[in-house]
């Protein structure tokens, strides 16, 4: 019989799934992902907040704010403020941010190779329903 405090290896694929799938949910989302890449691809890895809304069309402001907040909590994203006035307040990818940047291109150069055929097989099956 298995001692409690020993794991089986069930167990522990089910930890690395949820870890898997705690990181996935925190980036795979309509901006998650856009927001990193935006970061790691400004100057010095650092924005404004009012930069970064701009640069990513359409985001509102609460949305943006949730989102960065979520990324502080988990240490994806460092915020500074600076006691002026008004208020700056700047966004930088902390070091565990930065280790996402190479997977997001992975993911963009996949989706350039692979992207058209999807496309196509993607109309050509909504064109047969």
């Amino acid at each position: 019989m298995r001692k409690p405090s020993e794991k089986s290896c069930s167990e522990d694929d089910k930890r690395k799934g949820h870890l898997f799938f705690t990181a996935l949910n925190l980036i795979a989302n309509k901006w998650g992902v856009r927001l990193i890449y935006t970061l790691a691809t400004a100057d010095n890895r650092t924005l404004r907040f009012n930069a970064l809304q701009k640069s990513m069309d359409g985001i509102s402001q609460r949305e943006l704010t949730r989102h960065l907040r979520e990324f502080e909590a988990c240490g994806i994203v460092s915020r500074k403020v600076y006691a002026e006035v008004p208020p700056r307040v700047e966004y930088t990818l902390t070091d565990v941010g930065l280790t996402l940047q190479q997977p997001i291109e992975a993911l963009m150069s996949w989706a350039e190779q692979h992207g058209p055929k999807i496309q196509k097989k993607r109309e050509a099956f909504l064109d047969n329903r």
